[in-house]
């Protein structure tokens, strides 16, 4: 049979082969049925329905006497009872004075002192050499001294005329004028000035001690080839040649080396004044007050951050936000990474050591930008007070002459007798007062807070830092933007830590009643009084990012002069070249963890900021400049802009220009104006202007 003739078969004959396949089925589990056994003679309905009502009859049965044996008493109840009616005489349990409940008022009763949240949060960013515990050994010290500067020529500039004097004399004031000339400012030490004597370390060693060296002439061949950055211009911390990790005699001594500090830093300030008075509302009137336990006593702060390169502070949601840091954290930072800390800007009166973070020991800068608020004043109150004090003292008071009257010699009102003068010295009087002020405030501060502050400060400080750290995923990123919150925590005045100072439940209103009965079962369980109360979270800061490694300072800016053409009846101005201008890289070098300032000369407009070459680098730590071969600084900040140079001619024997700006393209592609002005200071400390002559 050829396929197609099977083909046919099939499809002719496909419906007859189903049925066929059907019915042998079929027949197969009749066959399988029919040869089953048969259940009936297995299993007897009737059998199985007796033997289920005898089970049921059974359970329904009582079995108490096979189960519970029959009680007996063990006690005789006539007697217990004919022994509680006994008669109690009342004479034996007569107290002396009958106690006589007097209900409180709610108005009366302790209530929960109201927190206020943080208030001003404001953050900074910085890049910073400071100083950890270690060995004493680091990079930067075994790089070999920098090489002197050359100096850079200048146009001299015409000298005022002097007076003249006496023919073939020079008078006293030519003599001084001539030796400050000659004398330069840094060579002289601080104990000579105004006093006419010279250091004794100079007499008779025929060489100035090293505090007179001016920065300029190290490196000269007097003292040697190290050069020095002067000492005035440490504007930061200044480490211990030695310190102990952890301040306990007997440790181990380490020694300070530099490290870098890539941070963003946050400051905000407390309500002090405003939670002070929710104290004295809610505590002051009701029974049992204790000055000790009833004012607010700082305790703790926490700090979270979150992420808002992606999203808006609007879009945050509480999973969003971070712990970052408490002040355990902080303080275990501060005692066993850092190598001391910076002195404290901010006066105690408006500082708590419990709120108020440390300063890290940083070195060289100046570390105010980050450690002050601008609600926080930098005088103490009784300055303050002083102050409003002398001002009122010199208020003048007028008076018109007209109702003036000449006194009676002879009156004893009230300019004579006893309302006059009399002889009495009112110095002597203020100065008492005084004195009685200051003792009075000194024995309130000695006596750690055993009385109200009656007059509390505005604010109090709360600062905080976010390093970032190698290998840690609570470490900030570059390139990230975050906002941060912080709040604040008291000692609980109802349930404080010394469980000897907790009030009376009697004086307790009802709300603050159930909530510390519920932290007294907690302490019963856990033997831990939990006597923190949290303040509510401040405001999200403004956004902050980490900064990049380099720091740029606008210095002169050469502007070209243009020729002018005129063209179909229009002046053109042509500039043959574009203008100049000196920029300062004060780069941080993240593998020496210390400066390196780069003196980038004549940039013009669309110059990148990179540098490669050999530069000098600053020791922050005994502040020597050293040199580093083939240092490498990839910016892609450029230079947009450039404004200022031309001449000001308002006196002609003075040459003064307009001040320098440049336009800045930064690395985070934003604008940035940098103003000679303003960049004066830092960019000719380290730029070495001065070693320089310029």
């Amino acid at each position: 049979m050829d396929a197609d003739k099977i083909k046919d078969f099939f499809i002719h004959h496909a419906e007859k082969m189903v049925v066929g396949l059907v019915m042998l089925a079929s027949a197969w589990m009749v066959y399988g049925g029919l040869s089953m056994p048969d259940m009936t003679k297995e299993q007897d309905p009737d059998k199985l329905a007796n033997e289920a009502k005898q089970v049921r009859a059974s359970i329904d049965d009582d079995h108490t006497e096979a189960i519970i044996p029959p009680r007996e008493p063990t006690f005789d109840i006539d007697a217990e009872l004919a022994k509680k009616n006994e008669y109690v005489a009342y004479e034996s349990f007569n107290p002396d004075k009958t106690w006589i409940p007097i209900p409180l008022s709610e108005s009366t009763r302790r209530q929960d002192p109201t927190l206020l949240a943080p208030r001003a949060l404001l953050t900074s960013s910085h890049i910073e050499s400071y100083a950890v515990l270690g060995n004493g050994n680091y990079r930067v010290k075994e790089l070999e001294p920098a090489e002197k500067l050359e100096m850079v020529e200048q146009k001299k500039k015409p000298k005022p005329k002097k007076p003249r004097g006496r023919r073939g004399m020079m008078g006293m004031d030519d003599m001084m004028g001539m030796e400050m000339e000659m004398m330069d400012p840094g060579m002289m030490d601080p104990g000579m000035m105004g006093s006419g004597m010279m250091d004794p370390s100079m007499m008779g060693s025929g060489m100035m001690g090293p505090g007179m060296m001016d920065p300029g002439m190290m490196g000269s061949g007097m003292t040697g080839p190290i050069r020095t950055l002067a000492p005035e211009y440490n504007f930061g911390y200044r480490a211990n040649s030695t310190t102990t990790s952890s301040g306990v005699p007997g440790t181990e001594t380490k020694q300070p080396i530099p490290q870098s500090a890539w941070f963003i830093a946050g400051t905000a300030v407390i309500p002090h004044k405003e939670i002070a008075e929710s104290y004295k509302a809610a505590l002051f009137d009701a029974d049992g007050f204790l000055p000790q336990r009833d004012q607010p006593f700082y305790f703790n702060y926490e700090i979270q951050r979150a992420n808002v390169t992606k999203k808006t502070v609007d879009q945050l949601v509480e999973e969003d936000w971070v712990l970052i840091g408490s002040r355990e954290s902080d303080l275990k930072r501060a005692a066993f990474v850092w190598a001391g800390y910076a002195p404290e800007l901010v006066p105690i009166d408006y500082r708590d050591l419990n709120v108020t973070g440390y300063i890290p020991p940083v070195l060289l800068s100046d570390y105010s930008k980050f450690a002050l608020h601008p609600l926080i004043p930098m005088e103490t109150r009784q300055q303050i007070e002083d102050q409003k004090l002398y001002e009122e003292s010199q208020q003048v008071v007028e008076i018109n002459p007209d109702e003036m009257e000449l006194a009676d010699p002879n009156a004893t009102g009230a300019m004579g007798g006893m309302g006059g003068d009399m002889g009495y010295d009112y110095s002597m009087m203020d100065m008492d007062m005084d004195m009685g002020m200051s003792m009075g405030m000194g024995m309130g501060v000695a006596a750690g807070m055993q009385t109200l502050d009656e007059n509390p400060v505005e604010y109090k400080l709360m600062r905080f830092y976010d390093f970032a750290r190698r290998n840690d995923k609570l470490s900030p990123m570059p390139g990230q933007s975050y906002v941060y919150r912080i709040r604040y925590a008291v000692q609980d005045p109802n349930f404080p830590a010394n469980p000897l100072q907790q009030p009376k439940s009697a004086t307790l209103g009802a709300d603050v009643y159930a909530r510390v009965q519920g932290l007294m079962l907690k302490a019963e369980e856990t033997k831990k009084r939990d006597f923190q109360r949290w303040s509510p979270w401040s405001e999200a800061s403004p956004p902050a990012e980490l900064p990049t490694l380099s720091n740029l300072y606008a210095g002169p800016v050469e502007p070209t002069r243009p020729r002018t053409f005129n063209v179909a009846g229009k002046k053109i101005d042509y500039y043959k070249s574009p203008p100049l201008v000196d920029v300062l890289n004060f780069a941080h070098n993240a593998t020496y963890a210390a400066p390196m300032p780069l003196w980038l000369n004549k940039r013009t407009e669309g110059s990148s900021l990179s540098f490669k070459g050999t530069a000098d680098i600053i020791d922050p730590l005994n502040m020597q400049i050293k040199k580093v071969e083939d240092a490498e600084v990839l910016s892609t900040s450029t230079v947009i802009d450039l404004e200022g140079g031309a001449p000001l001619a308002i006196f002609e024997d003075e040459e003064l220009t307009e001040p320098g700006m440049m336009l800045i393209f930064d690395e985070y592609g934003g604008l940035k104006v940098q103003d000679e002005v303003q960049d004066q200071e830092k960019y000719r400390i380290y730029s070495f202007a001065k070693e320089r002559g310029i």
